[in-house]
């Protein structure tokens, strides 16, 4: 098959497969609908914090050990779709077990299923993003790979947009029901995610990928996950890059502690969660155009931009403190969509500069590595804000990532220029 009609498939398959993963995640969301759950089925606020670390963590297991296994492989999509039909796995655990909980409201039970469902999500979504980052290097031209990035996020923002405002026409006779039934619509949407990625085709560069698994193999999985852990340490630009990473935690964190706030206040509101989701889907949508449009910019300008838009979602969560929050929770719709916007470009952009940076041999374990470090950072502050949420205030927590947000939008200037931004 024509290299040219090779890669127009490929765009089609991965922008179609992206779309429908991040809807699914969007509206089965580890940051916003597991929190809301959590929180609205009684369960303490010190611990719905770690669910996003707890992703991480088990993410960047899924990720280190893979790592040898993805860069010697000649076909990725296989794991790919294994990674997203694992996680899909465990929310439909969280889907049966959520309807029982009138009879476990104990918090043990609660904390024990979510947590270890998010461990189960976090090892599906590390190896299918590994996959997919690792795929992005060698199946998407350089020129298209922005293109892709910010088309899926934004058209999957409106598709999220459409399935959430359609469940919320659905009769419920509890606002639980209408709770559940957007997971249920976000795992019958990953399920098509993972299918469609077995239709990437490949072929074109097994070539060169039977070569690199022939020598990796030749030295054995555990020398070759030793050697390439232990080059990308020496890389000045990385070393650089993992530290605004950790400042971005500031932004992937942020949103279950938004969620905390608006469960505590809205768990039995009517079309709460619903909104929440569509607010966030806006985001994506909209910042699928916006940073697109933005895609000539160098790419820490762009990061850069991600952090004062999350900032400002900071500022608008503390002001609604001052105001009726209860009676006006459109604040919160407001503070869902800039948050999303800023972390959907962030995101986008630190997958580009690593894909750009780093080569082929080596790109699994630029990847692997910084999931790594932020995995073990991201579970410690994660349980430090979750303290402060319990024990003093859910405002507190948006106080401390106002500031770290205002510093690694500063940070992000730092960063190494890729080739693209020199030109």
């Amino acid at each position: 098959m024509p290299k040219g009609n090779t890669t127009r498939w490929n765009f089609r398959v991965l922008l179609g497969q992206g779309v429908l993963l991040d809807v699914s995640q969007t509206l089965s969301s580890p940051r916003l609908v597991l929190p809301f759950l959590y929180i609205s089925f009684g369960a303490p606020a010190i611990f719905a914090g770690l669910l996003i670390p707890i992703v991480q963590i088990a993410r960047m297991i899924g990720q280190i050990v893979s790592a040898p296994f993805i860069s010697a492989a000649e076909v990725c999509k296989w794991y790919m779709s294994l990674g997203i039909l694992t996680a899909t796995t465990a929310l439909v655990v969280v889907a049966l077990t959520a309807d029982t909980a009138e009879d476990a409201r104990q918090f043990v039970i609660l904390t024990v299923i979510f947590l270890g469902v998010a461990a189960i999500i976090g090892l599906g979504q590390g190896l299918s993003r590994l996959a997919f980052q690792n795929m992005l290097g060698y199946v998407v031209p350089r020129k298209l790979r922005r293109n892709l990035l910010f088309s899926q996020t934004g058209l999957s923002g409106l598709l999220a947009i459409i399935l959430a405002w359609a469940s919320q026409k659905l009769y419920f006779n509890e606002a639980d029901e209408e709770h559940l039934a957007l997971l249920w619509v976000g795992i019958a949407v990953a399920i098509f995610s993972g299918i469609l990625s077995m239709m990437v085709r490949e072929s074109a560069v097994a070539e060169k990928k039977h070569q690199g698994a022939t020598n990796q193999n030749r030295q054995g999985i555990l020398a070759t996950l030793r050697e390439g852990i232990n080059h990308v340490k020496t890389v000045n630009w990385f070393r650089q890059f993992v530290v605004a990473r950790i400042l971005f935690l500031s932004i992937e964190l942020a949103m279950p502690f938004y969620a905390i706030i608006a469960a505590q206040e809205h768990e039995k509101t009517e079309d709460a969660l619903g909104g929440f989701v569509i607010s966030t889907s806006l985001g994506l949508m909209v910042g699928g155009f916006f940073w697109q449009r933005l895609s000539p910019w160098p790419l820490r300008r762009i990061m850069s931009l991600g952090g004062m838009i999350a900032l400002a979602a900071a500022l608008v969560a503390l002001l609604s403190h001052y105001g009726n929050p209860k009676s006006h929770w459109f604040y919160y719709d407001v503070v869902f969509f800039l948050i999303a916007l800023a972390d959907q470009g962030i995101a986008s952009t630190r997958k580009i500069y690593v894909a750009t940076l780093a080569n082929a041999e080596t790109r699994p374990y630029y990847i692997a590595v910084s999931d790594t470090l932020i995995g073990g950072v991201a579970v410690l502050f994660a349980f430090a804000l979750g303290v402060l949420a319990h024990f003093q205030h859910a405002l507190w927590p948006i106080l401390v990532l106002a500031g770290l947000n205002g510093l690694a939008a500063t940070y992000a200037l730092r960063l190494k220029p890729v080739p693209a931004d020199a030109d």
